[in-house]
Parts: structure tokens; C-alpha cells; sequence
């Protein structure tokens, strides 16, 4: 493996341990808004040493505050979605982002991603694997299924400006900048309305500058690594993120895998596979 893919490979890592372990261990002694606030606030300092410049084109303002809006929501629901709910559950309902992201595509005005056939088969693979996984639960539909979804429904919409910031070659430290400068307006806003408390007692300051720096490393990690990775290879890696969470939230934290969770939770990743196909054509 080369030094670029190792780097990703790290980064992704990175990212399942914060979203399987930490946001979910640390949601006993706070609330999922006020950590990820805090995390990325500790993660804005060592991140403004490093950016090339803090003067933003004025063609990209937009772009990056729409990237910084939804990264912040989708990450306010993701986080308390996890605090309430099982790691792996939570982490395979978010990953149907990606179905919904190839409907967006095709129709921002931006991008214009052609339906293909493999567009439709990720789709419904998407959608049947939500089906299979929530299954009856649709009736009941508790609060942290309300909480998924949104964090899916916004990812998706993320995805879909990250390939934005791409095309329009956005420099990667801006969009880091972006989405941690958000996080830390919009998460204690999230958190307020859904009544969780804003408190950050002194005793989880360590940790959450631990995890912070985390964080920012697993930007560099990521962002260094694409300028010699593929957007293919990098969708490739990022499962790892995905089957990350999910194994430490099986050997971890105990949580049982039933077969519905299993089938839909597969269906649901492998539904991503035509994306990766598409993407491969397009690269060639």
C-alpha cells in the first residue's frame, strides 16, 4: 500500500473510532451537540496555523457555507442518533445518504449527473435496504429514526456540495475550516431545540481535546491523501469507516446484529457499488 492510500486508510479509521467509540462513550457525561461543538472548536485552532490563507474568493462563499450547514446538521442528528441508538444501526441508516446524493445529483444544475442504470440500482438498493433494516419499526417510528434520517437526508446534500467544492477546486484546508466553524455556530443551536444541555463539564476538556486533534488530523490525513488517490479508490477505502463503526460497536460495545440489521445494513453498503462503477468510468 502506498503512503497516500495509508494515509486515508488512517484518516477513515480515525473517523470510525470517533464515531464508534468516542461520540457514543462520551454521551454519558455529555450531550452529542456540545461535544461535537467542542471538538471542533478544539479543532479550528491547530487548523488556522496551518490554512494558506484565511481570504475566501467570493465565488466560493456560498458553496462553503452551504458545505459548513449541512455538515454541522447532518453531524448534530448523527451524533445523538448514536447516543440513543445502536453504533451499527445509526451508521447503516446514515450510509443511505449515498442513494439519496445520486438523486440530488441529477438534479443540481451544477452537476447534472445523467440517471443511468446504475443510478436507478443504487437507488433502490438503497431504499430496500431501509426498508429491510427499520423493517415494522416504520410504525413506530421512535425518535432516533427521526434522527437517522435527517442525519442521512443532510449528508446526502454534504456529498453533494463536497463534489462541488471539488469541481470549483476549493482548497481542501477552507472546506475543513467550513464545516468545523459551522459545527461550532449550529450544533449548541441543534442542541438547544432538541433539549439537550449545552453544559461541558471540566473533566471531559482533555478528552475532547484529544479528540479534537483527532479530528484534524484526520482531515490532513484525508486531504493529503487525495491529491495522489482517485475518487474511486477513496470511496473504495471510506467503507472502512462504515465497517469500522459497525465492529466496534459489535466488540465494543456488545450490540447485538440481527438478521434484518445484517441483510438491509448489506444491501444498504452494497448499494454504493454502481457508484463506484460510475465513478471508475468517468476517471478512465
Amino acid at each position: 500500500m502506498n503512503s497516500s492510500r495509508l494515509k486515508i486508510v488512517c484518516g477513515v479509521l480515525i473517523w470510525a473510532v470517533i464515531n464508534g467509540l468516542i461520540i457514543r462513550g462520551a454521551s454519558q457525561y455529555l450531550s452529542p451537540t456540545a461535544l461535537g461543538a467542542a471538538m471542533s472548536l478544539v479543532g479550528l485552532i491547530p487548523l488556522r496555523f496551518v490554512l494558506k490563507k484565511i481570504s475566501i474568493p467570493r465565488r466560493h462563499v456560498r458553496v462553503l457555507m452551504m458545505l459548513g450547514i449541512t455538515a454541522a446538521l447532518n453531524n448534530s442528528f448523527f451524533y445523538t442518533a448514536i447516543a440513543v441508538k445502536n453504533v451499527s444501526t445509526i451508521v447503516l441508516v446514515h450510509y443511505f445518504a449515498a442513494s439519496l446524493a445520486v438523486l440530488w445529483a441529477h438534479w443540481v444544475p451544477s452537476l447534472r449527473e445523467r440517471f443511468s442504470i446504475r443510478n436507478v440500482v443504487s437507488v433502490a438498493l438503497g431504499f430496500a435496504g431501509l426498508l429491510v433494516m427499520l423493517g415494522k419499526d416504520w410504525f413506530a417510528f421512535e425518535p432516533w429514526m427521526a434522527y437517522a434520517l435527517l442525519s442521512a437526508f443532510f449528508y446526502s446534500w454534504e456529498v453533494i456540495y463536497s463534489r462541488r467544492a471539488g469541481i470549483e477546486a476549493i482548497d481542501p484546508s477552507h472546506s475543513a475550516f467550513s464545516k468545523l466553524s459551522f459545527q461550532v455556530i449550529l450544533m449548541p443551536c441543534v442542541g438547544l431545540f432538541l433539549g439537550q444541555s449545552l453544559r461541558v463539564p471540566i473533566s471531559t476538556w482533555l478528552p475532547i481535546i484529544g479528540a479534537g486533534l483527532l479530528l484534524v488530523l484526520s482531515f490532513w490525513l484525508v486531504f493529503e491523501g487525495l491529491k495522489r488517490v482517485s475518487a474511486t479508490h477513496f470511496s473504495m477505502l471510506a467503507y472502512l469507516d462504515r465497517l469500522g463503526a459497525i465492529a466496534i460497536g459489535f466488540f465494543w460495545w456488545h450490540e447485538p446484529v440481527g438478521m434484518r440489521i445484517l441483510i438491509g445494513g448489506l444491501l444498504i453498503l452494497v448499494a454504493e457499488i454502481p457508484i463506484l462503477f460510475l465513478q471508475s468510468k468517468k476517471e478512465a
